[in-house]
């Protein structure tokens, strides 16, 4: 088969994995693991300590040298999720290229795209698999017909690496950058909305508008922010890395033309993989990144001319959905969010602590920062892991200040929690 007609049917959702319906490869763990925990998740169990120890016994394999509070980096894979990653990587080595020219992408329909579509709400025509959110956004970026003189506005807080493509532009096309602040607790949602218009003007050709902040966990009103763009003929670009499968929402209610998510975060994929969304009658604009001249203008998979992929992470993407559909997605924002309120909650009554996080449980959920005023950031991140066995990191945010990013998962317990907090309240005295 020709190279480009794989990648052709890679990026246009033609993944065809007829061996992933088939008892053998990835089964046997997971499907007794959905048998047994179908439909035991709803709203009222998210204080249930009891079942989410029984949950994370049955479903994570954890060490225990550390209680891990930086699940914001890449998320830990569930059992049946791990299993079938190795399952795959074994597979396709021993089978090799005979598996991967003609089993493959054997049929049109595949599990793979048929997944990530129905996950995040889009048309499998609208979706093509990266391997993070860095290069999604990329591809957005660096494909869209900015001319010179063209602005753009970003966040103070947006993620670097993508500061950094427009920063390229700026230097490549002569594009002009305008930066905004945003409160870390607005009056409204409008106020953020409003911020966003004032910096408009008739040069404005693009925003990019991070929905949930890395370095602080703050969710943005991005429907909002799009539909008033929108009203103004300027394009969104949405950062989604960090609230894919962490919150709950499809890609198409955003309100944005392009967006990027990664799939090895929240989703729990292996690591390697993301996903880029472009709204059809958007494609035939951007140009591609990589080099591509046959790909028709209006085909998503003329953006995606990358090489070889990992196959074995591509085969586990099903089971990945698999697993977040058990736990659905709405349960999974609310435990986290609780998990992020039991600690948050306390620190305005430490001494010397400080929370770099909205105050209002609706404008964040798992991610949260903190800072200790008697304390550089370097030394509270080694103390806590030293003297408790709390791992966590340190997040450089604008204008020089320093915090500490806490990220629980579905495995943390509040007696992780504790941890943290007998850790926060005995740095604070010094």
């Amino acid at each position: 088969m020709k190279r480009r007609s794989i990648l052709q049917k890679l990026a246009a959702g033609a993944l065809s994995l007829p061996l992933m319906n088939s008892k053998g490869w990835g089964e046997m763990l997971s499907q007794e693991s959905l048998a047994e925990w179908k439909d035991e998740f709803s709203l009222n169990r998210i204080q249930d300590e009891d079942f989410w120890k029984k949950f994370k016994q049955t479903h994570y394999d954890i060490t225990d040298k550390w209680i891990n509070l930086e699940n914001g980096y890449f998320g830990v894979q569930p059992k049946m999720v791990v299993e079938a990653y190795t399952e795959f990587i074994h597979k396709v080595n021993n089978e090799n290229s005979g598996f991967a020219r003609r089993d493959f992408y054997r049929e049109n329909n595949g599990p793979i795209m048929d997944a990530l579509a129905a996950f995040s709400g889009a048309d499998r025509e609208e979706l093509l698999i990266t391997r993070n959110a860095t290069e999604a956004l990329n591809i957005l970026i660096q494909g869209y017909p900015f001319e010179k003189g063209d602005e753009v506005i970003l966040h103070d807080q947006d993620y670097h690496s993508m500061i950094e493509a427009f920063e390229m532009l700026e230097h490549t096309k002569g594009i002009v950058i305008k930066r905004i602040e945003v409160p870390m607790n607005p009056e409204s949602d409008a106020q953020i909305v409003r911020l966003y218009e004032e910096a408009i003007t008739s040069k404005t050709k693009c925003i990019l508008a991070t929905h949930l902040i890395h370095l602080t966990g703050q969710i943005m009103p991005i429907k909002a922010i799009a539909d008033m763009a929108k009203s103004k003929e300027v394009d969104v670009i949405v950062d989604a890395a960090h609230s894919f499968a962490h919150i709950d929402f499809k890609i198409p209610d955003l309100g944005a033309d392009f967006v990027g998510v990664n799939l090895h975060k929240w989703f729990s994929a292996p690591i390697g993989m993301g996903l880029m969304y472009v709204k059809k009658e958007r494609i035939k604009g951007l140009k591609p990144m990589f080099g591509d001249v046959g790909q028709p203008e209006g085909r998503i998979n003329k953006l995606g001319h990358f090489g070889t992929l990992s196959f074995p992470t591509l085969m586990t993407v099903p089971k990945a959905a698999e697993f977040n559909n058990m736990v659905t997605i709405s349960v999974k924002e609310a435990r986290l969010r609780y998990l992020q309120n039991y600690w948050t909650k306390e620190i305005a009554g430490i001494e010397n602590a400080e929370l770099l996080t909205p105050t209002d449980p609706k404008r964040s959920c798992a991610i949260a920062t903190f800072k200790l005023h008697n304390m550089d950031a370097d030394d509270v991140i080694i103390r806590l892991y030293d003297e408790h066995s709390v791992f966590t990191v340190k997040r450089k945010l604008p204008k020089g200040e320093e915090g500490i990013r806490v990220t629980p998962n579905l495995y943390t317990s509040t007696a992780d929690v504790d941890r943290l907090l007998e850790g926060i309240k005995e740095l604070s005295k010094g």
